[in-house]
């Protein structure tokens, strides 16, 4: 399994359990779900969005999935998101992991890092294709200095 989706397992894994369940539980206005999964939804729209800055890279199927090996930088990225909810600032350390990761991510969007094949490809016929454009001729001239003469 070359691509994975993100889940909340995931991110206990990579932070301390309490953290991850604070950011999902405080601060929740009445009626208010667990923001934690749109968290998770923006931050692997993002990651894609990187990884198809590179025209070489190809995107899995399922939008829900990035590289396995993105999966630590995710998770992260994820949990410093949530973080914020709470008022809760980075450290030095934490501010600096941040700049690395965005570093790393616009690395693969040049091509300077190669990403792993999808297990299910997205195909060119379901990638939405960019407008096509029309040339339009240029009519013959009818302004001459001939026919502007005396004007």
């Amino acid at each position: 399994m070359s691509w994975v989706s993100i889940t909340i397992a995931d991110l206990k894994d990579a932070k301390v359990s309490a953290l991850v369940e604070a950011c999902r539980t405080a601060a929740l206005g009445t009626g208010q779900t667990d923001p934690v999964p749109n968290i998770i939804a923006n931050v692997v729209s993002r990651i894609r969005a990187e990884i198809s800055g590179c025209a070489s890279n190809v995107l899995d199927a399922d939008t829900t999935k990035i590289p396995s090996d993105l999966k630590s930088l995710a998770a992260r990225m994820i949990v410093r998101e949530a973080m914020s909810r709470i008022k809760r600032p980075l450290s030095e350390d934490e501010r600096e992991e941040q700049r690395n990761d965005l570093k790393y991510l616009e690395r693969i969007s040049k091509c300077d890092i190669p990403v792993a094949e999808p297990d299910d490809p997205l195909t060119t016929a379901e990638v939405q294709k960019g407008g096509a454009i029309e040339l339009a001729s240029t009519p013959v001239r009818t302004a001459t200095r001939e026919t502007l003469a005396g004007l």
